[in-house]
Formats: C-alpha cells, sequence, structure tokens
C-alpha cells in the first residue's frame, strides 16, 4: 500500500479501461492450388535444363555458378538461363510457355 491508499496494481489499471483495436499485419495468405512434382528424368544427358532466375535476391548469382559448374561437370546437359519478366510473384506466361515447349527441367532460383 501507498500513502494514498492506492497499491501498485490499482495505479497501473487506471486509464485502461479504454478499448483500443489491434490490427495483424499478416493479412490474408492468398488461395493456392497445389501442384504434384514433375516425374524424375532418369539422366538429364542429352536434356534440356532451364534455370529461372525469377529476380529475388541474388537468384542470378547462384543461378549462373549451377549453369558454370553443369558446363564443367555435366557437358552433355545444355542449360539456358532466362530471367523471368517483372517480380517473382508476376506470373510471366510467355516464358513459362516457352518453357513448356522446350525444357526437359527446370530450376527456379529465388536467392539467399
Amino acid at each position: 500500500m501507498r500513502k494514498n491508499g492506492v497499491n501498485r496494481n490499482q495505479e497501473a489499471a487506471v486509464g485502461r479501461s479504454e478499448k483500443i483495436v489491434v490490427m495483424n499485419p499478416m493479412g490474408y495468405p492468398p488461395t493456392i492450388k497445389q501442384l504434384g512434382m514433375a516425374p524424375r528424368l532418369d539422366s538429364l544427358d542429352g536434356k534440356t535444363v532451364y534455370l529461372v532466375d525469377v529476380r529475388f535476391d541474388d537468384g542470378d548469382i547462384l543461378l549462373q555458378q549451377m549453369e558454370n559448374w553443369f558446363t564443367e561437370h555435366k557437358p552433355k546437359v545444355k542449360t539456358v538461363f532466362v530471367r523471368k519478366s517483372g517480380v517473382y510473384t508476376q506470373d510471366d506466361t510467355t516464358l513459362f510457355q516457352e518453357i513448356k515447349e522446350k525444357a526437359d527441367a527446370v530450376i527456379l532460383g529465388v536467392g539467399h
């Protein structure tokens, strides 16, 4: 008890009768349609692998290193390094159609 007859808990409770509204900054995640993985290839020899930079934090650096690795260790694999148009959250229908027509496999690089 303090001299004025109010204890610390009562003192802390003064002014708490006002209500406040707290908003959740997480928002609402978009609805997604889950797809299964593509069937695994027996070998990459003679195949075309697209290395797609989705323009997210240094993904291009990683993919260029992967392209160098393929050149040195898997010379029978053709690699095609491409950059997706727009930001990583936007669709690039032209590129994805090209990949469907020409690629045997795809690696999407998203950086760190």
